[in-house]
């Protein structure tokens, strides 16, 4: 449906609902449209702290976060599986920084 302005002032609550409805509803000054009557998005709701308690126990958690976590962690984001040998794999979890390193110079000494 589209309205002049002044039809628009008089009518504006009845504007509303049909839109509200899913109704087209347009606006217009002498006869041009001009804006359009749409239903405004709902804001989402604010992030509460501490909504994922107890999803995790403490040792589901720790046990996320063991040496073979980050080994394989490291062999996913360092290289494709193909160009690391085991035993580089298989390193404590303290050594991320350390294979990035190794890595580097494995493939500075093959150049």
């Amino acid at each position: 449906m589209q309205l002049n302005m002044l039809e628009a002032k008089t009518q504006l609550s009845k504007l509303v609902e049909a839109a509200m409805r899913g109704e087209e509803v347009v606006i217009a000054n002498r006869g041009k449209p001009m804006v359009r009557l749409v239903r405004a998005e709902m804001p989402a709701k604010k992030r509460v702290w501490g909504q994922w308690e107890g999803l995790m126990t403490d040792e589901e958690v720790d046990r996320a976060f063991t040496p073979q976590a980050d080994a394989e962690i490291a062999a996913l984001f360092m290289a494709s599986a193909d160009r690391l040998d085991p035993l580089f794999v298989l390193q404590p979890a303290n050594t991320l920084v350390k294979a990035a390193k190794a890595l580097k110079a494995r493939k500075a000494s093959k150049k």
